[in-house]
């Protein structure tokens, strides 16, 4: 059924979301049509990341069982975080690299558990600006630096990361390679970098692959089917949702990606993924 909204149809005659709607706002799959679209594009996250942060919607349903800080712009969970803070506690202390970063809240909250310098890295202006604006508000306490830059040619320091972290994020990204061998540049020998994605046969490289091919060593693949379950809840959610809020663009975009991904969850794997630098002298 159509969901209602001004505009134009969540679907064009492809049965593709077009127009404003190309973008995936909470990063859940790559949409089928993408590859007969230009990659997105900075301009694209600017839009979506200034819809998120005025979404009511998104606050109350994304983040319910997040602290407020978080403020998602993915579907990570509590316990995904603190999973996470638990891999790179050695980076107490030391740098945390958060790559593509968003609006900053999930990096923010696992410099602060860890106690970590934290840099923050996103192509989105408007992204990085608010991710400023967070941390003053939030962690006034923490050594905190935020950089507009792809995610594969971050300009940051060889080896100057003690740990890094990419939430929902590298499946949106078409030079996927590149990103995990800047990843495996940036970390010291060693470090762990821990990744939250999606797996999908034909669709998305096994995260693995993807480690092994920057010369990272696999520590860890979990799958996580009670993330899938929570993600699913969620898109049936905002379906249900959309014709109530027709102005929450937030969550009209996410109610358009529901339409795309909920026919192919049962496809894929949710996963996290932990990844280490070869030590010094070992290939």
């Amino acid at each position: 059924q159509p969901i209602p909204r001004p505009g134009p149809a969540l679907r064009d005659s492809q049965g593709c979301v077009p127009g404003n709607n190309v973008h995936l706002p909470f990063c859940a799959l790559p949409s089928r049509c993408m590859s007969d679209r230009a990659p997105l594009t900075p301009s694209t996250f600017d839009r979506v990341f200034r819809e998120a942060a005025h979404s009511d919607w998104t606050k109350r349903v994304i983040g319910a069982d997040l602290p407020p800080e978080v403020d998602p712009f993915s579907f990570i969970t509590l316990d995904g975080l603190h999973q996470i803070a638990r891999t790179l506690a050695p980076c107490r202390g030391e740098t945390l690299v958060d790559l593509a970063c968003g609006r900053g809240g999930p990096g923010l909250w696992l410099a602060r558990q860890i106690g970590a310098a934290l840099v923050g890295i996103d192509f989105s202006p408007v992204g990085i600006d608010h991710a400023r604006a967070r941390a003053t508000e939030y962690t006034p306490e923490l050594s905190v630096r935020y950089i507009v830059a792809d995610a594969a040619a971050t300009g940051l320091s060889q080896e100057g990361a003690s740990g890094l972290v990419c939430i929902d994020a590298i499946q949106l990204m078409s030079h996927r390679e590149a990103v995990m061998a800047e990843t495996c540049r940036l970390l010291r020998p060693g470090a762990r970098a821990v990744f939250t994605t999606w797996e999908e046969p034909d669709r998305l490289r096994d995260l693995a692959a993807l480690f092994e091919s920057a010369g990272l060593i696999t520590v860890a693949i979990e799958a996580r089917p009670d993330w899938l379950d929570r993600e699913r809840s969620i898109f049936e959610r905002a379906l249900s949702d959309a014709p109530q809020f027709p102005e929450d663009e937030s969550l009209l975009s996410l109610a358009a990606e529901a339409l795309e991904v909920l026919p192919r969850m049962g496809d894929c794997r949710r996963v996290l993924g932990i990844a280490e630098k070869p030590p010094r002298g070992e290939p």
